[in-house]
C-alpha cells in the first residue's frame, strides 16, 4: 500500500486465506416456545383498524401502525392518534411517531427511547 493509499483511505486487500468459515449452527438457539410479545404490523385506513390495534396492545404485543392511507384526512388521523394516545396513557404504555408515515404503540411496561444509536466516530 502507497503513501497515497494510506492517505486517501484506500481499503487494504485482504486474501481469502485471512477469512475463517464459522459454523452458524452453534450460535444458533432453538425456540421451543412460543414469544411472549410480538411486533405487530397494521395498515390504517381508517377508524375501523383501531379496535384491532387496540386488541393487540391489551394483549402485550407492540404494532407499528402504518397511517400513510389517512394522514391526508386530518379528521380521521387526529381522532386515530387520539384514540392511540389515550391507549397509551392508560395502559401505561407508550406511543411515538416514525418518519411521517408510521407510529409505534407499545404494551405495559415498555417505553421507546427516542434517542438515535450511534456508530463509534
Amino acid at each position: 500500500m502507497g503513501l497515497l493509499d494510506k492517505l486517501l483511505g484506500r481499503p487494504e486487500k485482504v486474501s481469502v486465506d485471512e477469512y475463517e468459515e464459522i459454523d452458524l449452527s452453534e450460535y444458533e438457539a432453538e425456540i421451543t416456545e412460543e414469544a411472549e410479545m410480538l411486533v405487530r404490523v397494521a395498515e390504517v385506513t381508517g377508524l375501523n383498524e383501531v379496535p384491532e390495534i387496540k386488541r393487540q396492545i391489551y394483549e402485550g404485543n407492540i404494532v407499528v401502525a402504518d397511517i400513510a392511507f389517512i394522514k391526508h384526512d386530518k379528521l380521521t388521523l387526529d381522532r386515530v392518534l387520539k384514540d392511540l394516545r389515550q391507549l397509551a396513557e392508560d395502559i401505561h404504555g407508550d406511543i411515538v411517531g416514525l418518519g411521517e408515515d408510521y407510529v409505534i404503540i407499545t404494551p405495559t411496561g415498555v417505553k421507546i427511547d427516542r434517542s438515535k444509536i450511534r456508530g463509534v466516530r
